[in-house]
């Protein structure tokens, strides 16, 4: 069932419980580092990307630029790559590409549809909408649609309510603003897309919205609200407008530390950052807006090179949903661990065991997670009867203990989980007293207030032993038993499934998963010998290619992930159960065993869950 459209009240509530939660699945303000781009330095186009790290406030310049020089270009960006288009030395259609995994720049190769420079974007969880410019000739008032799943433009047919340039935008998970401009004469116009429906009001009303009309700001945003900083008017502006995104009210709270225009900014959870920009001369400050009480501060840091009428987009190599992972937790397995909770430490590789177990013994379980909490779902356990369990217990990352949140809908082992930002779903399995004895219900585990439903669809395919990977947008059910090859994708908007088509390269079962923003990787397996395959999704254009392959053939294990390695451990069936642990490293998806072959868990286990924090 789709979540539907938000109301501005619910849309606020939302917001401020992820921020709460540390639930930044789709929001820019969980990036590691901003990244200002291009721009005008005397005399020339800039093609320079400047880094800010956000943990510690400092200014690199990361070795990569754009593909040519260029000013007033846009920014969009997804949880995987921003993209920077247009701009002027002519004006240009380029898209240069940015991989926050390793920052590393690329051309796409879909460029937009129309040069233009001085145009301003937004970014919904699918799309990246470019909006207003200046073409050759005219200011221009029409949006063009990136699609991030294939990187291809549409026209939604959607246009802003007057033609403009060098104005800026703003947005939350619901709508984006743009806002303010030159015409001329300047604009202080707001214009409000629906991300949902993809319509355009003007919800302050024709030439209204800004206290002032002024062109060449910048903008930032918290949880609640959106930022307008700087520009020019003229003269040119230190000012700083707040739009409340919960009632849709402007009003003045600060300024910057000087009046400029052409400046470009970046926001992390805490902080938003105006960088660059002319007042004149060309500037390098970089204003600090601390949210939680909004006062700006300069912390000292500032670009390595003075420019203005730059771009900036928030990212980073650490940009992961549910932020940052700390710990791995295994839970559950074969008969002597039924109930164990075993913590792996990412930061020194290390094992320890809480002392906080499940409430209830059980095998082949599932396992997903919220940034809060982890649940273990399902399972059996053959010492009880019914064997086959519906429990879901919850895992307080906080303090490491568990507590039983409610039940499935029907018993059942050998299930798959995953998660979106507001939802775990518990998916298929195995049920041997019903008829078929595969499953294909669904369980959706509300994370807002842990009540357990079953969504409008189920899976179609009857299978169990299926691994899941996710991104933002949507779960990717793998595989199963009797082995299939098939892929089964769960769009987590509209909560329907598909068959994406591009299936696993080899049939087989109970294989582990782990994933990144870019890609999922399916490793090991039965089919009915086991298995060392990996399998890797690209996640962009759903693609499957070969990975390189686990330390030893095994399946019936478990996977978890931190920000730049997956850890593959356990295994095995019978009286073979490995302690080995294989890590996945990201960035050069190579494997290796940190433990040392036959070493990693405390004790050799199959049939367990795993979940990371």
């Amino acid at each position: 069932m789709a979540q539907g459209v938000f109301g501005l009240n619910k849309v606020y509530k939302r917001q401020y419980q992820n921020i709460k939660d540390d639930n930044f699945e789709s929001w820019p303000e969980s990036a590691t580092y901003g990244y200002f781009a291009g721009g005008e330095v005397p005399g020339a186009n800039a093609c320079t990307i400047d880094r800010l790290d956000f943990s510690n406030e400092t200014t690199s310049v990361p070795g990569t630029g754009l593909s040519q020089g260029r000013q007033d270009l846009a920014t969009v960006s997804n949880s995987s790559y921003g993209y920077f288009a247009g701009g002027l030395t002519g004006p240009l259609d380029t898209i240069d590409r940015i991989d926050f995994s390793n920052e590393t720049l690329s051309l796409p190769g879909d460029d937009l549809p129309q040069a233009r420079d001085s145009l301003a974007a937004v970014s919904s969880s699918s799309y990246g909408y470019f909006g207003a410019g200046q073409a050759p000739g005219p200011n221009v008032c029409t949006i063009m649609r990136l699609d991030f799943s294939s990187e291809t433009f549409s026209a939604p047919g959607k246009d802003l309510s007057e033609a403009r340039r060098r104005l800026t935008a703003v947005s939350n998970s619901s709508y984006g603003y743009f806002a303010g401009g030159f015409e001329p004469p300047f604009v202080c116009t707001i214009d409000r897309i629906d991300f949902s429906s993809e319509t355009m009001s003007i919800p302050f009303g024709a030439g209204n919205g800004l206290p002032q009309g002024r062109f060449d700001l910048a903008t930032v945003s918290s949880s609640s609200y959106g930022y307008f900083g700087g520009g020019s008017s003229p003269p040119y502006v230190d000012t700083i407008d707040r739009l409340d995104f919960s009632n849709e009210t402007i009003s003045d709270i600060s300024d910057l530390s000087q009046a400029r225009s052409g400046l470009a900014a970046v926001s992390s959870s805490s902080y938003g950052y105006f960088g660059g920009g002319f007042t004149p001369p060309y500037v390098d400050t970089i204003d600090r807006l601390d949210f939680s009480n909004e006062t700006v501060t300069v912390p000292g840091n500032d670009l390595p090179q003075a420019r203005y009428r730059l771009a900036a987009l928030s990212g980073g190599a650490s940009y992961r949903p549910k932020g940052s992972r700390t710990y791995g937790y295994f839970g559950g397995g074969q008969p002597t661990k039924l109930t164990i909770v075993d913590r792996i430490d990412f930061s020194s590789d290390t094992f320890f065991a809480p002392g906080k177990d499940l409430s209830q013994g059980r095998q082949y379980l599932a396992a997903t997670s919220s940034n809060s909490y982890g649940y273990f779902g399902g399972g059996r356990n053959p010492s009880v009867s019914p064997s086959n369990l519906s429990t879901v217990d919850r895992l307080d990352f906080s303090n490491d203990t568990t507590s039983d949140v409610g039940d499935l809908s029907i018993g059942r082992f050998a299930l798959a989980a995953c998660s979106s930002s507001s939802y775990g779903y518990f998916a298929g399995g195995r049920d041997p007293g019903s008829s078929p004895t595969y499953i294909s219900t669904v369980d959706r585990l509300d994370f807002s207030n842990e009540t357990l439903s079953l969504p409008d669809q189920g899976r179609s395919i009857l299978t169990q032993g299926s691994s899941v990977v996710s991104n933002s947008s949507d779960g990717y059910f793998a595989g199963g038993y009797n082995p299939i090859n098939t892929i089964e994708r769960l769009d987590f908007s509209s909560e329907t499934f598909s068959l994406p088509g591009d299936d696993l390269l080899v049939s087989r079962g109970f294989t582990a998963a782990s994933f990144n923003n870019s890609y999922g990787y399916f490793a090991g397996g039965r089919s009915p010998s086991y298995k060392s395959t990996v399998d890797r999704l690209d996640f962009s254009n759903g693609t499957m290619t070969p990975g390189n392959d686990l330390s030893q053939a095994r399946s019936h294990f478990a996977a978890v992930e931190n920000n730049s390695d997956g850890y593959f451990a356990g295994g095995g069936e019978g009286a073979s159960r490995p302690c080995t642990i294989d890590r996945l490293d990201f960035s050069s998806e190579t494997m290796s065993t940190p433990f040392g072959a036959g070493n990693g868990l405390p004790a050799g286990n199959n049939g367990f869950a795993a979940v990371s924090n």
